[in-house]
């Protein structure tokens, strides 16, 4: 059975269709982007844009789309994104719920969290079918940087780039889109919340990227590191699609960054399981 629902952010879908003594629960969440070029005025070749589109900001100076460029440049963002964020968790559960039998055998599935990234159409006129749409800056060669947010990129996003220096001295890179989905997911700093980054408080402080080298590599940081709380987008999710649990309860949903296996009753009362399957992709 496939059960979806529609959020602003993003739409989910959880299928238990694809169950077997080997596979879980498929869930997968869908983003649909849509891209919007910003070039430079009246046609020209070459012009200026202002850093995160404030004219109170930096003014960087940009060059014009080509057909080319940008849909190589769309295509590499939906694909990288998908691929970073596409099969890292597995949600155990921990509920008596989306049970099934096969051969006379009872199993309860964990879910497989699965990504989509959909490039969707954005119209001249009329209703846009996306959950975001992302301006987009092509930079010339001569710029150095460029300040963008969270729906408004540049053309070097999808590249690797050094956001700051461990305490080790040691360059943290990161490719900025999968940072930048990941707040589209829902997905705050990793530091939000804590004393030096309050979530009342300006979270794009550099102290909110990671004070501690571990935070500051992690992919909600200033680096690619991913971490089982970076799973919360799909906890939300199957509190939604289930109605079961929470995700102030840590307990409920719990994301690991490994795969298991649905479990019997028995290997559930056991918590570990009792007759070991074999690895299967």
């Amino acid at each position: 059975m496939k059960t979806r629902i529609q959020t602003a952010e993003w739409d989910a879908e959880l299928n238990t269709d694809v169950c077997d003594p080997y596979n879980n629960a498929d869930l997968t969440i869908r983003l649909k982007l849509g891209f919007r070029q910003i070039n430079p005025d009246g046609g020209a070749a070459e012009g200026a844009y202002h850093d995160y589109g404030d004219p109170s900001a930096a003014s960087r100076k940009i060059v014009r789309w080509t057909p080319g460029n940008w849909s190589s440049w769309t295509n590499d963002l939906c694909r990288g994104a998908r691929n970073y964020w596409h099969g890292k968790f597995w949600l155990l559960n921990n509920f008596d719920d989306l049970t099934y039998t096969v051969r006379g055998k009872t199993y309860r599935p964990n879910l497989y969290c699965r990504f989509e990234v959909v490039n969707a159409h954005v119209p001249s006129i009329g209703p846009i079918d996306a959950h975001h749409v992302i301006e987009v800056v092509r930079l010339h060669r001569s710029t150095q940087w460029f300040g963008s947010h969270s729906v408004l990129y540049d053309n070097r996003d999808t590249q690797w780039a050094q956001k700051r220096t461990d305490s080790k001295g040691k360059p943290v890179m990161q490719k900025a889109h999968v940072h930048e989905v990941g707040h589209l997911l829902g997905l705050g700093h990793v530091d939000e919340g804590k004393p030096h980054c309050p979530k009342n408080g300006d979270t794009n402080a550099a102290a909110c990227y990671g004070v501690t080298d571990f935070d500051m590599h992690s992919v909600m940081g200033a680096g690619m590191g991913l971490r089982k709380e970076f799973a919360e987008p799909w906890r939300r999710a199957a509190v939604l699609l289930t109605g079961k649990g929470s995700t102030a309860s840590a307990n409920d949903w719990k994301a690991e960054l490994k795969r298991h296996y649905p479990r019997t009753p028995e290997e559930v009362a056991a918590n570990k399981l009792v007759d070991a399957r074999p690895a299967r992709a």
